[in-house]
């Protein structure tokens, strides 16, 4: 009954009803204590000069002040996932921050993984909570190269966690 006094009916591409209002969940970490997770996850929100809804929700839930950045990919639709590289040397109040940090689909990013089952298994389950879930990785030796075409490639990475959100 509720709506049929709707006019306009906002959907996303898998049809879940949505209000383009993104906040932040949770997170699940993988190999790393949840605040050093959330805290490097707040450095790459901060960070990246592109800012979108994703990193928006980021940074109201974890504020950070930003870091400096050596390269970065700006989340685009067809790769979804973006990309920060970091050469930042640290200061006394915070510790080096150095190599490439992605936050992206996890089938985006897969080939580039090696997940764990629990992992898969948070979600699974966060998804089929009608979560937003996506993975955050990193590379602490090596950033992106390119392409002749000028894309990005991608090193080989170590999944931190899965990130949830909510809309």
């Amino acid at each position: 009954e509720s709506l049929s006094n709707v006019t306009v009916l906002c959907t996303d591409k898998t049809g879940t009803l949505t209000a383009n209002r993104i906040r932040y969940h949770s997170v699940h970490p993988i190999g790393v204590e949840k605040t050093e997770l959330e805290r490097l996850l707040a450095s790459f929100a901060a960070s990246a000069s592109a800012v979108n809804k994703t990193t928006e929700a980021i940074i109201q839930a974890l504020p950070e002040t930003a870091r400096t950045v050596s390269d970065e990919v700006p989340f685009s639709s067809q790769r979804k996932w973006s990309a920060v590289a970091f050469d930042d040397r640290g200061s006394e109040e915070r510790a080096p921050l150095r190599g490439t940090y992605v936050l992206g689909a996890m089938e985006m990013l897969q080939p580039y993984l090696t997940t764990d089952a629990d992992a898969r298994q948070q979600a699974e389950q966060w998804s089929s909570d009608g979560l937003r879930v996506v993975a955050f990785a990193r590379n602490t030796e090596q950033t992106f190269s390119y392409d002749g075409a000028n894309e990005p490639i991608l090193p080989q990475l170590t999944l931190l966690g899965i990130v949830s959100f909510s809309d």
